[in-house]
């Protein structure tokens, strides 16, 4: 199942595009001051890409929150839009319900769930996503679609956004089979290992993408970081250790200059401590091209991982099992309190 909704990426991209140039959303009726997204996991790094995309060209700060409360400085001059693919992640909930006491311009995307009655019944802006009951990392091409049109709306994100995304919808198409291949390979070579990511500051979100896809898909533990920050930190790290790591670094020929000089010094420190250090070079002439051939790769790569390692790729029993425990003592706190 898992393998034919990665397969079906650029097609999510183009219904998500037709769903994006058809959305209704009202005005605001003051300014906005900051923009803050909830989501967490598949229904929250869309917003990680989103912040990234806009960042050039954005006037006020966005933000994610993944948690059960939003910052302090959230109020009526604030945007919150609140994602859950499933519309029932009880952190988005919270929040959403805190941004409506503090009287924030609210937006809610979801493909259906509480999130979608309850901004229907309070009036706010809201997008439904098709897919529901898929897993949510397996859609990230709605919801981060949607952010982007939104973004536009709103004159947060720069109108070339739009194009450089029906840019990227052809690279992945004529590169799905090669990519593919590609990750057919690099899973090979880190099999077996511990995964090390890396990435430059520009496409940070590329990073997070990943690990969250070898831990769901690929059922294994792996850890990013970002360049320059690693630089100032996790580079000492780089030591003998009793792991065989494997080290993936994306790249690009848009990266600062001076992060493609600290990539090749980090190449040559970290390759005495390890044999395993796969270089991508993102095609594309965007940030919005490259960062999602590096995903469409990223997402291949934790397919073809769970299939050497012989596990199921869409199975979250734990999670399943964590929120049924979340309930249950939710339940038990409310019959105490009575």
């Amino acid at each position: 199942m898992m393998d034919k909704l990665i397969e079906s990426f650029p097609q999510q991209l183009k219904e998500a595009v037709k769903i994006g140039e058809n959305i209704k959303l009202t005005p605001s009726q003051k300014p906005i001051h900051n923009i803050v997204v909830v989501g967490l996991g598949g229904s929250g790094i869309g917003a990680d890409f989103a912040i990234e995309f806009s960042a050039n060209y954005r006037k006020v700060p966005m933000l994610t929150c993944k948690g059960y409360t939003l910052p302090a400085f959230v109020d009526e001059n604030s945007m919150v839009i609140c994602s859950s693919f499933s519309g029932n992640t009880e952190e988005t909930l919270s929040d959403y319900e805190q941004a409506s006491e503090k009287g924030a311009k609210i937006i809610c995307i979801a493909s259906g769930g509480k999130l979608i009655e309850l901004a229907k019944k309070d009036g706010h802006d809201n997008i439904i996503l098709p897919g529901a009951g898929s897993p949510p990392r397996a859609n990230l091409a709605f919801s981060m679609t949607q952010l982007i049109y939104l973004l536009h709306f709103y004159g947060q994100i720069a109108s070339s956004a739009l194009s450089d995304l029906n840019k990227a919808i052809e690279l992945i198409e004529s590169e799905q089979e090669n990519i593919k291949m590609k990750a057919e390979r690099m899973a090979k070579f880190i099999a077996g290992k511990f995964p090390v990511i890396y990435t430059t500051d520009r496409m940070g979100a590329v990073a997070v993408r990943l690990r969250q896809q070898l831990n769901e898909n690929g059922k294994i533990l792996c850890s990013h970081h970002i360049i320059p920050e690693m630089n100032h930190n996790e580079l000492v790290g780089w030591r003998k250790q009793p792991i065989d790591f494997a080290v993936l670094i994306f790249r690009s020929k848009d990266d600062h200059s001076q992060n493609q000089a600290r990539i090749e010094i980090n190449k040559e420190i970290i390759g005495h401590y390890t044999d395993t250090l796969i270089e991508v070079f993102a095609k594309g002439e965007s940030l919005i091209e490259q960062a999602l051939y590096c995903v469409h790769l990223s997402d291949w790569l934790s397919w073809e991982i769970a299939q050497l390692r012989q596990v199921d790729a869409t199975e979250v029993k734990v999670i399943d099992f964590l929120k049924s425990e979340l309930t249950n003592s939710n339940s038990a706190d409310k019959k105490s309190d009575n």
